[in-house]
């Protein structure tokens, strides 16, 4: 079992913390706000699995440099507990073309979209099983999305460096 959980970029961070510190699924509005928060995007649902804190940096970063905009990123950092215990596979599958290559091979996806079963596995996690993680879009008090990309510009593929050059200008030395 992973020190560090999976992670998945997520809307709704409120509406997780409020099941989080309710243990439950409050109603059948956030029970669909979950769901669409995890299923959101394309073929199955993409998870990363960081084995330190500056790859979830880094991870952030790639997420924003391929929305293409600047904005805070909302994390659940699902523990391996809640798909094991209800029987959903975790496939690792690369993302070669992902903005920061370094981090590339910690991509993974869910092997359903079944609702029942991802259901089942969110309520795993608000009983406790997992955690979140935020990045400030550019809170200058605080570690924020314009400082990582500043940190990390030079593991920028050269398709997103001016981007992230752009995000992390008043940073740069």
């Amino acid at each position: 079992m992973s020190e560090f959980p999976y992670y998945r970029s997520v809307k709704s961070l409120a509406i997780w913390k409020a099941g989080k510190q309710q243990k439950a699924i409050l109603s059948s509005e956030h029970a669909e706000r979950y769901l669409r928060d995890i299923k959101e995007g394309k073929g199955f649902p993409s998870l990363w699995l960081p084995s330190s804190p500056e790859d979830l940096e880094k991870i952030s970063l790639g997420i924003l440099l391929r929305k293409g905009h600047l904005d805070t990123v909302n994390l659940v950092g699902l523990n391996e507990s809640c798909f094991r215990n209800v029987g959903i596979e975790v496939s690792k599958v690369e993302v070669f073309n992902f903005p920061i290559p370094t981090v590339g091979h910690l991509h993974y996806e869910l092997c359903t979209t079944d609702d029942n079963k991802l259901t089942a596995a969110i309520e795993i996690f608000l009983q406790c099983n997992g955690n979140f993680a935020d990045f400030i879009k550019s809170d200058p008090n605080k570690i924020n999305m314009r400082r990582i990309a500043a940190k990390y510009i030079d593991e920028v593929s050269e398709s997103y460096k001016q981007k992230a050059q752009e995000w992390a200008k008043q940073y740069l030395q």
